[in-house]
């Protein structure tokens, strides 16, 4: 303790010296954390703006499904499994979907689309579909209209209170016929999803479809993407008992599966891991230039200090001890700038956070053909600046280690005249 207390002490006998010390490294700490989360959140948005719109991080559908894509692949409404969606904390929210694909025309244009029959109220809660709208308005409770997207409706030159018709495939070979009146234009950040989407009401698709209360899948956000897995696996255990369950209206040919978003969108999971992989060989670089800059304040530091300690090794101090507490020094320094770092980084984060930082130009347009809305929005979760703060201290204070070396190596006497 008394060694702790000296070395807090020296550090402050020289203010300037042990501010430029600590300055490094919370510039060090803070554009760490900085690049980590910016990289991060721009991946997460990324992610969460497709999964939303599309398949949630979680889908739920009857087995056989996702190979033949096939309306005759769909199960009945089944009122315990929508009791373990609602119990599970984990799970945000869920909606459900009836989807399939059909022939869109007007005039001479046609063109193969996905029309997906949804919940409107579940659906704005996940999607937010109707902040999306450009044009007319969201679909009402009983409506009977039809949203299309953006770039479909341009393909097609329909505007709002126009008419389109689809042409499909229903249920158990049934015809799927329907003329149907734009409601509203939705924009999506997503091109190739802009270009061949459309909603009905869930009833409307019913109807379209001749299904019934049918449905394709039930979409789930979860709470962390981190839990995706554990969740799955709970709700497999769930639903196998939920079979067991007597007095449930079940039939053998009502078995579902869970699907993944990484295991539906294999090729975003891809380009996020390959992304990752380089964040981590730009992080190496960026912890190799912090660790040669906090070095050479280090070997600046003592330096300016070898003429003190020729005084104290000279008048009878043990090199073990005056190694010690300079050590001392350097971890203390290093702490409190990491502790500054982290500190300093949180509201400059949280504030981006809140005002994302959203690209126009080449930049919006570039972004666009990843298929990510041109916004950038930091991640906000704690394990990034915990990780990112105990690398660089990490690196501070194996770096200060060095002191050991150099007064362990020290003659007096060259110190004294240095």
């Amino acid at each position: 303790m008394m060694y702790l207390l000296l070395a807090w002490r020296n550090m402050w006998r020289s203010r300037r010296r042990t501010l430029i010390t600590i300055s490094s490294i919370f510039f060090a700490v803070l554009f760490a954390i900085v690049m980590r989360v910016m990289m991060v959140g721009i991946f997460d948005k990324m992610i969460s703006d497709t999964v939303s719109m599309s398949c949630g991080y979680l889908q739920i559908q009857h087995s056989g499904y996702w190979d033949n894509k096939s309306i005759d692949s769909t199960f009945e409404e089944n009122p315990l499994l929508i009791e373990i969606l609602n119990t599970d904390k984990r799970i945000t929210t869920w909606n459900p979907h009836l989807e399939s694909f059909a022939l869109a025309s007007t005039g001479e244009r046609t063109k193969g689309i996905l029309v997906t029959g949804i919940d409107q109220e579940k659906e704005n809660r996940v999607s937010k579909l109707s902040e999306k709208i450009s044009s007319g308005r969201y679909l009402d409770q009983n409506d009977k209209g039809i949203l299309l997207a953006e770039g479909l409706a341009a393909y097609l030159n329909l505007k709002v209170n126009d008419t389109v018709v689809l042409l499909g495939q229903g249920y158990q070979g049934n015809t799927a016929a329907g003329k149907y009146l734009v409601k509203g234009i939705v924009k999506l950040p997503i091109p190739q999803m802009n270009k061949s989407m459309a909603w009905l009401p869930m009833q409307g698709s019913r109807d379209f479809l001749s299904t019934g209360a049918r449905y394709t899948s039930f979409s789930l956000m979860v709470r962390d993407r981190m839990q995706v897995g554990e969740v799955k696996q709970d709700l497999l255990d769930k639903i196998a008992g939920m079979r067991a369950t007597a007095g449930v209206n079940y039939t053998p040919g009502s078995s579902y599966t869970i699907m993944t978003w990484q295991q539906m969108l294999p090729e975003l999971d891809q380009l996020f891991q390959a992304k990752m992989a380089q964040n981590v060989i730009m992080s190496g670089i960026l912890y190799l230039v912090i660790a040669f800059g906090i070095f050479g304040t280090i070997l600046m530091m003592l330096n300016e200090r070898m003429h003190e300690f020729g005084i104290l090794i000279a008048i009878g101090m043990k090199k073990r001890i005056l190694a010690g507490i300079v050590v001392l020094e350097l971890i203390l320094m290093s702490l409190t700038g990491t502790l500054l770092g982290i500190a300093g980084a949180f509201p400059l984060v949280l504030y981006f956070r809140f005002h994302p930082v959203r690209l126009g130009g080449d930049w919006a347009k570039t972004a666009e053909k990843f298929n990510f809305s041109p916004v950038i929005q930091p991640s906000a979760d704690l394990k990034h600046f915990i990780i990112q703060g105990y690398a660089v201290l990490s690196i501070a204070v194996v770096l200060s280690l060095y002191a050991l070396v150099k007064i362990n190596r020290l003659k007096a006497i060259e110190a004294i005249n240095s």
